[in-house]
C-alpha cells in the first residue's frame, strides 16, 4: 500500500508571474507549401513560484504549436514550439498570444513565406483577387501550344482520357473502347465543350482548349447543351448515371462535379467570362470545387494535358486559389476587412502589486493597417492605462500597459475601453477583475490539515481545508502540473491514480490566500 503525508504551509508572499523569453519574433523564412518547419521559444519563470500557461492563441490556422507542460517551476524553463506549415505561396505575418494564470499576456511575433514547388506558379506570390486572377492569366497563356480541335480530340481519345484502351463518359459512366475521332463516332461518343462552344463563337484556341474539354456520351451531350450547371431540384425530366437535367439546368454526376467546376474556373481565368456565362453558376461551382477534391485521374490529366499544351489549370495543382478569389466573372476588387481581436474577452489578474504592470495585446486581423489607437480608458480608475502602441500594422499587435490604483486590500473590478470606431468601426470593452493584498504583510500561518488516501479508490481527501477555494493544482518534483483546475473545490475524493512514487506539490487558492503543500508517495 502507498502512504500520503501532506502538509500545508502559508505562503509568506504570493509569486508575481514574471517570465523572459528567449526571442520576442520567430522568422521561418522559405517554407514549401509541401512541408513544415518547426522553431521554438524558450520561456524562463523569472518568479519566485511556478507559473501556468494557461491559454495559447496563434491568429493563422496555419502555425500550429505544442508545449510539453504548462506548469513552469520557478527558475526553469519550457519551450512553446510552433510549427509552419503553409498552404498558401504568400507572405504570412501573425501573432502568437499566450496568457498566464496571473491573466497577463506575452507575445510572439510570427513571420514566414509560404512557396510552391518549382517555378511555374512564381509570379502569384502574395497575390490576391484581381491581382492574382491577372497573374493567371498571363501565366496560362505565356508559351501555350494550340493543338487545334481536331489534334486535341486526337490526344484525348489517343492518350489523356484513354485508360486501357477505354474511354468513359464523364456524365454517364458509360465506357466505350475506341482511342480515334473515328472510333468515338461509331461507339455514339463526341467531345464536351464545358464551356459552350456556341458561346464564344468556335474560335481558337477556347475551341481546343483541352482543360475544359470532356469525353462524353452523344446524347448526354445533346441533354446539356449550352445549359448552366447546376443542382436539380425535384423530380428530373432526364437522368443517367448519376447527371440530371430539368428545364435549362444540368446537374453533372458526383464524380464529375469538381473538375467540371475547375474546368469552368479555368476558362474565365484563361479567356474571359462570355455572355457572363459563369455569373449564375459561380457559387455552386465554387462549392463543387471545394466538396469534391482533385482526384488522382484528374491530376494525372493535368500533367498530360500540360504535356500538349504547355499550360496547367491552377485549380487542379492548388485548390487553395479559390479561397484567395472573391469574383471568377467580373473584376475581384480587394476587399477592406477591418477587424481586430483580443487574447481575452474578460481578464482576471488576480494578485497585483500595485508598483508592477501588465500588458494586453490588441491584434490586427484585418487587412487594413492601424495607424491611431489612442483612446482607451477605464470606467471607474482602479486601472490605469500607463502607455499605448498606436499602431498596429496587418498581422501585428499594439500592446496597453496597464497599471493599478494604490487600493486597500480587497477585489476590484473595472472595464477598460478602447475605441476603435474611426480605424475598424468598433469599440472593444474588456471587463477587468484584479486583487490587491500584498500576502507578506499577513501574519503567517502554519496549518496542518487532516488528510486521509483511500487506497483501493486512490483518492485524495483533505478533511479541513480552508474556505472560498478558488483553484487548486498539482505538480510532480520535476515542475510538471499533472493536476489541473478540474479538482473538486471541496477537496473530497481528489483522484490520484497512476501516479509513481515521490514529492508532489499542491498549489490552493483561496479568494484572499495562497497555500501550498508537499506530499509524499511511497
Amino acid at each position: 500500500m502507498r502512504h500520503i503525508t501532506i502538509v500545508l504551509l502559508f505562503i509568506g508572499s504570493f509569486a508575481q508571474s514574471q517570465v523572459s523569453l528567449s526571442l520576442s519574433q520567430l522568422d521561418f523564412g522559405d517554407v514549401l507549401t509541401s512541408v513544415d518547419k518547426e522553431l521554438a521559444v524558450n520561456v524562463t519563470n523569472t518568479s519566485n513560484g511556478p507559473v501556468v500557461i494557461e491559454d495559447v492563441t496563434i491568429y493563422n490556422a496555419d502555425f500550429t504549436y505544442s508545449i510539453s507542460t504548462a506548469t513552469i517551476a520557478t527558475g526553469a524553463t519550457e519551450k512553446i514550439r510552433v510549427t509552419f506549415a503553409p498552404r498558401h505561396n504568400l507572405a504570412y505575418n501573425t501573432e502568437l498570444i499566450f496568457v498566464l494564470d496571473d491573466g497577463s499576456e506575452h507575445r510572439i511575433d510570427l513571420l514566414g513565406n509560404g512557396r510552391y514547388e518549382g517555378t511555374y506558379y512564381a509570379s502569384t506570390f502574395n497575390k490576391s483577387y484581381q491581382e492574382l486572377k491577372d497573374a493567371l492569366k498571363v501565366k496560362l497563356a505565356a508559351g501555350y501550344i494550340n493543338l487545334g480541335y481536331s489534334r486535341a480530340r486526337d490526344k484525348m481519345y489517343d492518350d489523356i482520357d484513354n485508360v486501357g484502351g477505354q474511354i468513359t463518359c464523364v456524365y454517364t459512366g458509360r465506357v466505350a473502347t475506341f482511342n480515334t475521332r473515328s472510333g468515338a463516332n461509331s461507339n455514339n461518343f463526341n467531345c464536351e465543350h464545358t464551356w459552350p462552344q456556341s458561346l464564344f463563337s468556335q474560335r481558337e484556341p477556347e475551341r481546343a482548349d483541352i482543360h475544359h474539354l470532356f469525353p462524353t456520351d452523344n446524347p448526354t451531350n445533346g441533354r446539356r447543351a449550352s445549359y448552366p450547371f447546376g443542382v436539380v431540384t425535384g423530380t428530373p425530366s432526364w437522368s443517367e448515371g448519376g447527371s440530371k437535367l430539368k428545364g435549362s439546368v444540368f446537374e453533372p454526376r458526383d464524380l464529375q462535379k469538381g473538375a467540371t467546376a475547375r474546368a469552368m474556373m479555368y476558362f474565365v481565368i484563361r479567356y474571359q467570362d462570355y455572355s457572363n456565362f459563369i455569373d449564375g453558376q459561380e457559387a455552386i461551382l465554387k462549392q463543387w470545387h471545394t466538396d469534391f477534391s482533385p482526384s488522382a485521374f484528374e491530376i494525372q490529366r493535368n500533367e498530360k494535358i500540360f504535356g500538349y499544351q504547355k499550360n496547367r489549370n491552377p485549380f487542379v495543382d492548388h485548390p487553395e486559389f479559390i479561397e484567395r478569389i472573391n469574383i471568377i466573372g467580373g473584376t475581384d476588387t480587394k476587399p477592406v476587412i477591418n477587424e481586430v481581436s483580443t487574447a481575452q474577452k474578460t481578464v482576471n489578474f488576480k494578485y497585483v502589486d500595485p508598483s508592477l504592470e501588465r500588458g494586453l495585446y490588441i491584434i490586427n486581423t484585418g487587412n487594413q493597417n492601424i495607424s491611431n489607437i489612442s483612446s482607451v480608458v477605464t470606467r471607474d480608475g482602479n486601472l490605469i492605462v500607463n502607455s499605448i502602441e498606436p499602431t498596429a500594422n496587418v498581422g501585428e499587435a499594439a500592446k496597453i500597459t496597464l497599471g493599478f490604483k494604490d487600493l486597500a486590500d480587497g477585489t476590484y473590478t473595472d472595464e477598460l475601453t478602447i475605441n476603435l470606431e474611426s480605424q475598424v468601426g468598433e469599440t472593444i470593452t474588456i471587463p477587468v477583475t484584479f486583487t490587491i493584498g500584498a500576502l507578506s504583510t499577513r501574519k503567517t500561518v502554519y496549518r496542518k490539515l487532516k488528510t486521509n488516501y483511500n487506497s483501493s479508490s486512490q483518492q485524495i481527501t483533505i478533511l479541513d481545508a480552508p474556505a472560498n477555494i478558488v483553484q487548486v493544482k498539482i505538480w510532480d518534483a520535476a515542475g510538471r502540473q499533472i493536476a489541473l483546475d478540474d479538482i473538486s473545490s471541496s477537496l473530497t475524493d481528489i483522484p490520484f491514480a497512476g501516479h509513481s512514487q515521490g514529492v508532489y506539490f499542491v498549489l490552493i487558492k483561496t479568494e484572499k490566500e495562497v497555500f501550498t503543500s508537499k506530499f509524499l508517495v511511497y
